[in-house]
């Protein structure tokens, strides 16, 4: 595909962001050349001595990766910090999202769909209640694709016309599997593909790590089904309750001995679902009504 102005802007950021390590700065920088929404290269010498790296490299690298987005056969929308449709960060901060699909989801409700990969029927049954309940209320379900209940909840949604936004733990045109490439095909006709990875990615196993920061930075309520202690939910579960988001889980995990974790973060201030009608506290009809003190209570 044409590199849009867009994609430019994108690529640059990737460039330095490759070469610095550090996301923010390297926003900061790709903003602050002559023309931030055209390749670099006649910057390159300037850039070169303020981040301690050879013109060239730069340059070469920076060839490489608008290679990598000029190839792109998915067709991807970027959003930088000025959109209008660029989530509300709480978390770890990630100043470009690439996106493919019904952007209209990122207007509405939203709730992180976590759980783990060998749910029990319980945990199954907790999460299919809680979806018909989402799925009813309007409310998009972001989750992995992970095996367990994050692909069981996705292709639940997607069967019931729910909203489905799919978090990447790789770039949008990338897949790790052929089972893989299916869901996210279907994601992409009727929900949103959301990523912080470039097309000029790899896709490694760490990846995942910084997949769930970007989830839980752009979530401000968060629902776990099941999950065992330490199992992989937490990493998420645990970044929006302490970022003051709202985070629930399942009250069936408390009746489990194993699940000392789930007791530990009910006293740190999460909430419990006994039923589906719990969920009106965790995805009000809107977040700032229910943050005004009620002076009658």
């Amino acid at each position: 595909m044409p590199m849009t102005p867009e994609k430019e802007r994108a690529a640059n950021y990737e460039t330095i962001a490759a070469l610095t390590g550090d996301r923010e700065r390297a926003y900061r920088l790709a903003m602050a050349l002559p023309d931030p929404d055209k390749p670099l290269y006649d910057a390159a010498s300037v850039l070169a001595e303020t981040i301690g790296r050879e013109a060239g490299e730069i340059s070469r690298l920076r060839a490489a990766i608008g290679e990598a987005f000029a190839s792109e056969r998915i067709d991807t929308r970027i959003l930088f910090p000025e959109s209008p449709l660029f989530p509300r960060e709480m978390g770890e901060r990630f100043p470009v999202i690439y996106a493919a699909g019904d952007l209209s989801l990122l207007k509405g409700r939203r709730v992180a769909f976590l759980g783990m990969p060998k749910p029990s029927m319980q945990g199954r049954s907790d999460a299919a209640e809680a979806l018909s309940w989402f799925i009813s209320e309007d409310v998009a379900v972001m989750l992995t694709l992970d095996d367990g209940i994050p692909i069981f909840a996705l292709d639940r949604t997607l069967k019931n016309g729910g909203k489905a936004i799919a978090i990447l733990s790789g770039p949008l045109s990338k897949c790790a599997s052929e089972a893989e490439a299916e869901m996210q095909g279907r994601v992409y006709a009727s929900g949103l593909l959301l990523s912080v990875f470039p097309p000029s990615q790899r896709i490694e196993r760490w990846l995942v790590m910084v997949r769930n920061s970007f989830m839980a930075s752009i979530s401000e309520s968060a629902f776990l089904a099941e999950e065992k202690d330490g199992g992989p939910s937490w990493s998420v579960f645990d970044k929006v309750l302490t970022s003051g988001g709202r985070a629930m889980l399942s009250a069936s995990m408390l009746d489990v001995p194993s699940y000392s974790w789930a007791r530990k973060r009910t006293e740190s201030g999460a909430l419990t679902c006994s039923s589906a009608k719990d969920l009106r506290r965790l995805v009000p009809r809107a977040f700032a009504a229910a943050d005004v003190p009620d002076l009658f209570s």
